[in-house]
């Protein structure tokens, strides 16, 4: 059947095994493609039965489903079926009942959330092949019999997860198609209950499903942070589950955690997190970061959808580091003449991301709100701005004597790229794609409260990133020095970095007199006929007189075995 019409599968038919659907805009385009199918089964010599086509159908039962021109939902006869089967009550018949609704669960969010409470009563039953690992939940006796029925084990929480899989299924959305001309939008979410995503695209009624996944945690997977849940979470609905609709496309990634948004470009990952990273390189996406109150798609795993009709407010996210994150503070200027300060010297602590792996300290000192007049009285009574300011205020420069204050020096030989804007002074350079940038030169009393907002309560990035976040917008002299002092000697990177191992020292072996040392050491030749490959080497440090033993191996037994029975025998033990 591959063979057959395989090339058309997917963009004039569908092919699953033994069944073909062809599909088409319109009646002349869908009995052009009959035909082309029909042709191309009888150069290859099938036959198909008459009492099994159906032809021109607005709908069709398809593997289980109905397919329409509106989407795919569930066969209801199946789900009539489902919705009369009684309660499980031994392996065997929960088995099949997981078995059928797991064949619809892309039609239900959060599945593997609800049937859990069902997945965790086949726990602790006999291993169903061989190299199956026991089950740590073995019942007090051992395994449980497969026939035995489940009695007290059967709960309370059982039996809601029961009826509430069969009423998402009898209740089971329709599923749009998937049209890889406009773009998809996932969302994904991770708690301790397992892993969730919602595969949607725009439609001309708003957004719609696409497909619908989830997964429960392994033992390990539930020892993880909620960060690495969230990336987790990130790597497996893009890789793992909807590879097949997202390779090659560009799409957006909705997510409610934060630090999601910056773990593409800025966040330190341990082996496993740049493994995931590298899975994830081969795709083209932004991350947007949607409140989990508002984010109930995928949310549905972790909590309870909430009654909110407050209207969406997006806060998009490239992934091109912390920059991105903690944006510049605009100037405004309403003219030529009159710059207005924006009263705020740092980013808002709301504005401020979660450190990835490290846990950072909260309620720590954040950057404060300071108007333009506090920064004018600041600059102007800083030992160093002060004395610049005032040049620029008179237009006179004073002469430097020695014994002046070096940062004074330092600051006066920036006085081309100075500006006042507003009696406030501020530090313009030009970009390397030729955009200006503003930077405000900061006064020594505020210079700590930067360091600690765009440092300790940033994610405690390394000495380049922070100096990236501050220099983009502060500037003073020998800011450089100061920020690299600051980082090596904060507290928590301390205490986080690892300490480099001292290297043992590479002395040159000395020797007094002959059999003071002797160095052994193997040959490896290729295998003569006899099988012997390896070459013994014994030679005398001092002399340099050298002998050589062919052995069948390099073992630490035939080493001794040659040292004794050959070389101890004729020259001795070293000194």
């Amino acid at each position: 059947m591959e063979r057959a019409v395989g090339d058309m599968h997917l963009l004039e038919a569908i092919v699953y095994l033994d069944d073909i659907i062809v599909f088409g805009r319109t009646l002349e385009q869908h009995e052009e493609r009959l035909l082309k199918v029909l042709d191309r089964l009888e150069d290859c010599g099938l036959k198909v039965s008459i009492d099994k086509c159906q032809f021109c159908q607005p709908e069709v039962k398809y593997v289980g489903h109905m397919v329409s021109a509106e989407g795919i939902a569930a066969d209801p006869a199946k789900i009539e079926a489902v919705a009369k089967w009684k309660q499980p009550y031994d392996l065997k018949s929960l088995l099949s009942f997981l078995g059928f609704c797991g064949y619809y669960r892309r039609f239900i969010k959060g599945y593997s959330s609800i049937v859990r409470p069902l997945t965790d009563l086949t726990k602790g039953f006999p291993p169903a092949g061989r190299g199956k690992t026991k089950p740590k939940t073995a019942g007090a006796q051992g395994y449980f019999k497969e026939s035995e029925p489940f009695g007290d084990r059967w709960t309370p929480e059982c039996t809601e997860a029961f009826r509430e899989i069969i009423c998402r299924l009898t209740h089971a959305p329709v599923l749009a198609f998937a049209d890889p001309s406009r773009p998809y939008i996932l969302h994904v979410d991770a708690s301790m209950n397992g892993l969730g995503a919602v595969l949607n695209q725009e439609s001309p009624d708003g957004l719609r499903p696409v497909a619908y996944a989830s997964r429960k945690l392994s033992e390990t997977e539930q020892r993880y942070t909620i960060h690495q849940l969230e990336f987790l979470a990130l790597k497996w609905a893009v890789v793992d589950k909807f590879h097949d609709y997202l390779y090659g496309a560009r799409f957006t990634v909705r997510t409610d955690n934060n630090p999601l948004t910056y773990v593409l470009s800025s966040a330190k990952l341990n082996a496993t997190g740049h493994r995931w990273l590298a899975a994830l390189a081969t795709y083209e996406f932004t991350i947007q970061y949607k409140p989990g109150r508002i984010n109930t798609d995928a949310d549905l795993l972790s909590r309870n959808p909430h009654d909110d009709t407050a209207p969406i407010k997006w806060a998009e996210i490239s992934p091109s580091g912390v920059k991105a994150v903690c944006k510049l503070a605009q100037v405004d200027v309403p003219s030529s003449t009159s710059r207005r300060f924006v009263d705020q010297l740092g980013i808002h602590p709301d504005d401020i991301p979660v450190a990835f792996i490290c846990p950072v300290q909260l309620g720590g000192e954040s950057l404060e709100l300071l108007s333009s007049d506090d920064l004018k009285e600041a600059q102007g009574t800083d030992s160093v701005i002060g004395v610049v300011k005032r040049e620029l205020d008179t237009g006179k420069v004073m002469s430097t004597v020695k014994g002046d204050n070096p940062a004074v020096i330092l600051l006066q030989r920036q006085r081309q790229k100075l500006r006042l804007l507003d009696d406030v002074l501020y530090r313009v350079t030009q970009t390397d794609n030729g955009e200006e940038r503003r930077q405000l030169v900061l006064p020594e009393v505020y210079r700590l409260k930067v360091l600690r907002s765009l440092h300790d309560e940033s994610g405690h990035l390394g000495i380049d990133k922070t100096k990236e976040l501050i220099k983009d917008r502060f500037y003073w002299p020998k800011m450089d020095s100061d920020i690299e002092s600051y980082v090596k000697n904060c507290g928590r990177c301390i205490a986080r970095k690892t300490i480099p191992q001292k290297a043992a020292p590479l002395n040159q072996l000395t020797s007094r007199s002959p059999f003071d040392l002797v160095c052994i050491d193997f040959l490896s030749l290729e295998p003569v006929s006899k099988g012997l490959a390896n070459v013994l080497v014994i030679t005398d440090h001092y002399t340099r007189y050298a002998q050589a033993y062919p052995t069948r191996d390099q073992k630490a037994t035939t080493v001794a075995k040659v040292l004794f029975e050959k070389f101890f025998v004729h020259y001795g033990l070293p000194a």
